[in-house]
């Protein structure tokens, strides 16, 4: 979609504006990490990057893209030659985004109000400095549509809580903040507490809306009218466009407010925002019996599906099928089972250099093959079922490993052991624990440009807070709450070397109860990801008797738990892939 003519309009339109820059976030009026087409046109049609995550700051002579470690190499290739320089957030000399702003002088600023959240919004006000709520996606040709699908309702069977049950939860909990009522944008959250799903984006099954609690009012629901033809006990329907004339009419009523997730026209519209967390966001992540229950279930179906994808890869690899045939191939096994209604998000399969690429996707059109001549092959791919969201990496040994990866390969497996079996007291975060697994790589001065792990949803966004692995703050993930039981978080460390190889291998992990001493309560995790660890690239010399016994005994549970899902063939693979392994 891009091109460097719809840069130099823009740049142009500016100087008539008088603007000195205009800053495109990546997102769209409700925080969402990932957003519809819709809302990603304005940034795909000025800035080349494709990749999920980047703020794009265009002046009037220069162009700028601000993203994460994830995506440094790709962001690379695709910025080449489109005028765009590469500011690699949290990188030596580069400055963050609201601070490079005040540096430069880039005022009078023009953003969309709608498109950037409230706390950021203020990160970039600066004394007397003029900001100007702008909207230039108007100059893009052919934006897509918002979606018509429909909403649908979760089965009793899935949830824990009903709706009333949870909006009641949230109103007591907003009442505890002083607030009389609750303003709730972010799209997971709305989709949680009316125990509804939607299709509006892609692999994240959830759906535009606005919703408004209120003891006293009740339950307000702003959406699109198409997307709902059944009754919704107890809320009251609203167009979607609506959210702002009806927040002017309850605008004196002291309102709880997420400022990181709310967007700033909103926000301002409130006369008495009642600043804080959403209740929500934390009630959603710690999952409940039936949760729970039925994501074990479903974990165990995905590890089918895996296994299946495991046997056609042996039996493929000598056609030197591409990669994009191999992400196919995988999603038709997990479609062959009915509970499955979508991917969590596009399956990332990469041979080689490719797999360098954190968050590399092939296509149709853009692929490598997969053959013998590379040495890995990565698969980072995940389904939403009725009952659970998966999220699992192997990597597997294709070709001849250098010296080189055999060690980077078997480190990266010592990682992730070492955070799966940790034992922490009550209170500790991701902060806490994110050095056991990054220890490894640090020790050789070796380390990976993101987060060790994020939490997971439940029927819901793959990456979910506020519980996740890294080893410092980094204040937009919000991921460092304590972590209890209930809560899904990944464990996913890797070694990505640019032009040459990445391996990242990823297991689910479920916070549980461990024990409780006078000195405290103290929590464990218990693997739920049920595919077996691919071996062969392993230095056995470097895992310990204890890792090896981890190993085995992961196996081991993979195997009872597989087995009797499988026969024949596949069966015979299981047995395979899973057998113990000695020095």
């Amino acid at each position: 979609m891009f091109a460097l003519d719809h840069l130099k309009k823009l740049q142009s339109q500016l100087k008539v504006d008088g603007l000195k820059a205009y800053l495109i976030m990546t997102g769209d009026p409700h925080s969402s990490e990932y957003a519809a087409s819709y809302f990603m046109a304005e940034r795909l049609y000025f800035c080349p990057f494709s990749g999920d995550a980047g703020q794009v700051l265009i002046t009037q002579d220069k162009a700028y893209l601000f993203t994460d470690g994830r995506f440094f190499i790709q962001a690379g290739k695709e910025l080449a030659g489109s005028g765009f320089e590469l500011m690699k957030i949290g990188e030596k000399g580069v400055l963050p985004l609201a601070d490079f702003i005040k540096a430069e002088k880039l005022y009078p600023l023009g953003v969309n109000q709608s498109m950037i959240s409230e706390e950021f919004y203020k990160t970039i006000l600066h004394k007397e400095d003029k900001i100007m709520d702008m909207d230039y996606s108007y100059m893009v040709l052919e934006r897509p549509e918002l979606s018509k699908a429909k909403v649908f309702a979760l089965d009793e069977k899935l949830n824990t809580l009903t709706r009333a049950e949870k909006i009641a939860a949230v109103l007591n909990k907003t009442y505890e903040k002083e607030a009389e009522a609750n303003l709730i944008t972010t799209l997971d959250d709305i989709a949680w507490i009316l125990n509804l799903r939607g299709n509006d984006i892609a692999d994240n099954p959830v759906f535009y809306a606005f919703l408004y609690l209120s003891k006293k009012d009740g339950a307000h629901l702003f959406i699109d009218p198409v997307k709902i033809d059944f009754p919704l006990d107890g809320v009251t329907l609203h167009p979607y466009t609506q959210i702002a004339d009806f927040l002017l009419d309850k605008k004196n009523v002291p309102t709880l407010v997420d400022p990181n997730r709310v967007n700033a026209r909103l926000f301002n519209i409130l006369q008495k925002p009642v600043a804080g967390k959403n209740p929500s966001y934390l009630m959603k992540a710690i999952k409940g019996e039936k949760e729970i229950a039925n994501t074990k279930e479903i974990q165990i179906i995905d590890g089918v599906a895996m296994l299946k994808f495991i046997a056609f890869l042996d039996d493929n690899l000598n056609k030197n099928l591409s990669e994009y045939d191999y992400a196919v191939a995988l999603e038709g096994f997990r479609r062959e089972n009915k509970r499955l209604f979508e991917l969590s998000f596009e399956t990332i399969a990469a041979v080689g250099s490719n797999a360098a690429m954190m968050h590399y996707g092939p296509s149709e059109a853009v692929h490598s093959s997969v053959n013998s001549t590379q040495i890995e092959l990565l698969v980072d791919s995940g389904g939403q079922y009725y009952g659970g969201t998966t999220d699992t990496t192997r990597t597997f040994l294709i070709g001849k490993p250098t010296a080189e990866y055999i060690h980077d390969y078997t480190l990266t497996l010592k990682s992730v052991i070492a955070l799966s079996e940790a034992i922490f007291i009550d209170g500790s975060c991701g902060v806490t624990l994110d050095i056991l697994s990054r220890s490894y790589m640090w020790n050789e001065g070796m380390d990976y440009k993101c987060g060790t792990g994020h939490g997971v949803g439940y029927i819901l966004n793959v990456h979910e807070g506020p519980n996740g692995f890294r080893y410092k703050l980094v204040p937009e993930r919000d991921d460092s709450n304590p972590l209890v039981p209930g809560m899904i978080t990944t464990v996913e460390p890797g070694v990505y070397k640019e032009g040459k190889y990445g391996i990242r291998i990823e297991n689910n992990l479920l916070c549980v109860k461990a024990f409780e001493t006078e000195m405290g309560t103290f929590y464990k995790f218990e693997t739920i990801t049920m595919v077996p660890i691919d071996v062969k690239a392993l230095d056995l010399n470097l895992l310990t008797d204890k890792e090896i016994s981890w190993l085995n005994a992961y196996h081991q549970e993979v195997f009872s738990k597989l087995s009797p899902l499988v026969e024949g063939h596949l069966l015979e693979v299981l047995k395979e892939k899973t057998k113990p392994i000695s020095r």
